[in-house]
Order: structure tokens, then C-alpha cells, then sequence
């Protein structure tokens, strides 16, 4: 049996990707022609890290644009060659006595076309310099398998910036909404940093436990693992009074979290304010969540910076 062999070329977006489905977990992401390594045959799922040949991970409509090429290219000569040898014999047998009279509305082979669809966050690896888009926040590469931390908590954490620019549009009189979107911002930007954590806590085993939980959010057992595991002093990676910004901030967001943003005593000794706001709510302004987006941002790449130091 003959083989034929054929070469077809994906379609792309208007960013020059095209898409990708895991053929284990099935989620979808796109990855941008031209970037990531130069050479690669294996393709790794970014979200369940499934790792297999890279034409395993055409999408269904890939597969079916393919076969309607394939199809249009292969038999679409075949049926007009039949066509051909069908005409040929209806002149030949014009005058036999038998003769054939056939009747053809030619053969169309439509392409099936489509279009890929828009994802949620676009990332650069910041190991292999490949461009994909993802559904959710972090990930791994596709090309290289390396977490993308870095990028993801940076992007994250611009989302959060470009969010934020809301304030300035809502009137000064829509408290209500204003307050919901500081207290929001400020749970973003510690739920980043916390998603930064799982990452740095998974590919630095040793370093970081996974235990106890949420150990991101909770700076006090962060400072103690640090401490007991590595040389790392958490405060001493930002400037003088800027971690204990930080550090307020996060306090601020655990009442919130866990207090509808009432001040207790537990936070009173933390943050080392007077004891006259307890039962009152504490607000974030918009001046300390404009700085706290650029301290933990500084403080979360300044943490991974000494933890790989140490492996």
C-alpha cells in the first residue's frame, strides 16, 4: 500500500499562536510560532505536565481542517482523473452500438476552517523564551517543562495594577464600591503571592515544606520555615520599614478574610497599633495598595533570587 505523505501548515490567531490539547487532560492553551526552543518534538501540558509527542496534542478541529486537506489534496485529483477516464469513454463509444452517456457536477472538497479561541493569560518562560496562553494564572511550559513562576506572578500582579486603575473612575460618593475594590485588590495581590509560594514550594521541596498550609499568606510561619531551612531573612529583603508595610497589609487582608475587616486584639499586637481600634474596620488606602503591589513584587523576586541560591 502506497503511503503519501503531506505537509500542512496551522492556521494561527492574529498573535501568531495556535492551539494545543492535552490528549491526557484534555484542557486547551496556545503556543506562539517562532519562539521557545528551535527544535522540539515533545509537547508538555502546561496545566497536568503530561508529557508526549507534540502531534499528539492537535485539537479536534485541527484534526478535522487536516483530514479536509488531506482529502481535498488526495482524492480531489483521483475523482476528476475518474471523471476524465468516464468522459474519455463516452466519446469513444459515441458510435458503438453501445455507448455511455455520463453526467457530472464536478467534485468540491470544502477545507474545513476554524479559529482559535481567546485564552486568559498570555506568558513568556522565563527559561526558554517560549510564548503561550493559558487558561488560569501559573503553568509550565510547553517547549521546556520549567515552571513559570516568575512570569506568572509578575503578569498577576500587572493584572492587578490595570484592575485597579478602576478607582479612579468611580465617584467618591460609591464608598461602598470603592472599599470593595481596595479590600479585592488587596486580597489579589496576597493571593499572588501565595500562588508563587505553591510554586517555589513545589519545585524547592527541600527548602520550602508544604506544610502547614498556606504558608505564603501567613508571613510569621513563613519567617520561621525560612529561618529553620535557609540563611534567608525575609524582612531584610526590602528596605528598612518597607517589609513591615508589607507585613501590615497582610494583616489587614486576614481581618478581612476572616473578620469582615473588624480589627481585633490578635491584630492590634501584630501590627503594633493602639488598642483603640479594636471593633473598628480597617481599610487599605489607595496610596499603601499602589506600594504594596510594588513591595511584594520586589519581595516575591527577591525571595526566589536567594532560595535558588541555595540549591
Amino acid at each position: 500500500m502506497d503511503e503519501i505523505h503531506l505537509q500542512v501548515n496551522l492556521p494561527t490567531d492574529d498573535e501568531g499562536m495556535f492551539g494545543r490539547e492535552c490528549p491526557n487532560c484534555g484542557k486547551y492553551f496556545k503556543v506562539k510560532t517562532g519562539t521557545g526552543l528551535a527544535d522540539i518534538s515533545t509537547c508538555t501540558c502546561p496545566y497536568c505536565e503530561h508529557k508526549e509527542d507534540s502531534n499528539e496534542f492537535l485539537t479536534s478541529s485541527q484534526m478535522e481542517y487536516i483530514k479536509s486537506i488531506a482529502v481535498r489534496q488526495v482524492l480531489g485529483p483521483a475523482m476528476r482523473d475518474l471523471e476524465k477516464s468516464f468522459k474519455d469513454l463516452e466519446r469513444s463509444t459515441r458510435h458503438s452500438l453501445i455507448s455511455f452517456k455520463v453526467k457530472t457536477t464536478g467534485f468540491d472538497f470544502p477545507i474545513k476552517f476554524y479559529s482559535e479561541a481567546d485564552l486568559e493569560t498570555v506568558v513568556t518562560c522565563d527559561h526558554c523564551g517560549l510564548v503561550f496562553a493559558i487558561y488560569g494564572i501559573f503553568a509550565s511550559c510547553p517547549d521546556c517543562a520549567h515552571l513559570t513562576a516568575m512570569s506568572m506572578f509578575r503578569n498577576s500582579l500587572e493584572a492587578a495594577r490595570k484592575r485597579f486603575t478602576i478607582l479612579d473612575r468611580i465617584p467618591n460618593d460609591e464608598k461602598e464600591i470603592r472599599d470593595a475594590l481596595l479590600v479585592d485588590t488587596l486580597s489579589a495581590i496576597v493571593a499572588t503571592f501565595d500562588g508563587l509560594g505553591k510554586r517555589l514550594q513545589k519545585q524547592f521541596t527541600t527548602l520550602i515544606p508544604d506544610k502547614p498550609r498556606n504558608l505564603f499568606q501567613n508571613l510569621d510561619a513563613l519567617i520561621e520555615v525560612l529561618n529553620k531551612n535557609t540563611s534567608i531573612d525575609l524582612p531584610n529583603l526590602l528596605d528598612t520599614g518597607q517589609f513591615q508595610k508589607v507585613y501590615y497589609l497582610f494583616q489587614v487582608r486576614h481581618i478581612w478574610n476572616h473578620n469582615f475587616g473588624e480589627a481585633d486584639a490578635d491584630f492590634v499586637r501584630k501590627t503594633n497599633s493602639d488598642t483603640s481600634i479594636i471593633g473598628s474596620i480597617v481599610l487599605p488606602t489607595k496610596e499603601e495598595i499602589t506600594e504594596f503591589l510594588d513591595l511584594v513584587e520586589s519581595l516575591g523576586l527577591r525571595l526566589r533570587e536567594k532560595i535558588q541560591e541555595h540549591t
